[in-house]
């Protein structure tokens, strides 16, 4: 199962999908900025909630996540780019996340989100430095191509400054987005010690 979510890169859309989607839409504005749904707050007598989610702490413009569902645990850190070019482009959110899944034997998975859909079969790109990844597509999001190169990356954002992340929509509109990389290594130390995870060098 491991290897499976991890190194056939026909199947890692499919298989990665829920270390994300278990966190959209509840990675809104409002969850971000830590408020508290009003439904929440006035029940006098809450049950214990199935799925938790709370932020572990704040790095520049990186935050620290631990979400738990049903018991299980997984990890993440989230940020939005400094810089969207075309300024002018209609796109929803663009953020990228780093997520642990201990019990899955998943950890350090990149997925990136752009705001609109990708082009089918055209890759996107993650720049840091000399490093240039190519990441396979899926819908409005990119992952790397398996475990080894999730490590790659993960290695690059954490010695980094800058990360810029190319990708082309599916009307042919190419964007540049540029992540600042102070504070990515804090916030990765945090969620691997909220998730139990090692570091790794």
């Amino acid at each position: 199962m491991f290897a499976a979510m991890t190194d056939n890169k026909a199947h890692r859309p499919a298989a990665s999908l829920p270390a994300s989607l278990l966190l959209l839409p509840a990675i809104s504005l409002g969850l971000l900025l830590g408020a508290v749904p009003t439904a929440f707050a006035q029940a006098k007598k809450p049950a214990a909630p199935a799925t938790e989610t709370k932020r572990i702490g704040k790095f520049s413009g990186w935050d620290a996540y631990e979400h738990t569902d049903k018991g299980a645990k997984l990890c993440y850190l989230h940020a939005q780019p400094q810089k969207k070019e075309p300024a002018s482009a209609k796109r929803g959110e663009i953020y990228l996340l780093v997520t642990h899944k201990p019990k899955e034997k998943i950890r350090n998975e990149v997925s990136i989100y752009f705001g609109y859909p990708l082009k089918d079969a055209i890759p996107a790109q993650a720049v840091i430095g000399p490093t240039t990844i190519e990441m396979f597509t899926h819908q409005e999001a990119a992952w790397a191509a398996d475990a080894a190169t999730d490590q790659k990356l993960v290695d690059a954002l954490r010695k980094g400054k800058t990360l810029v992340v190319r990708g082309e929509s599916g009307r042919g509109t190419k964007t540049t987005d540029t992540y600042d990389l102070d504070g990515f290594g804090q916030a990765l130390q945090a969620i691997d010690k909220a998730c139990g995870v090692g570091a790794t060098s």
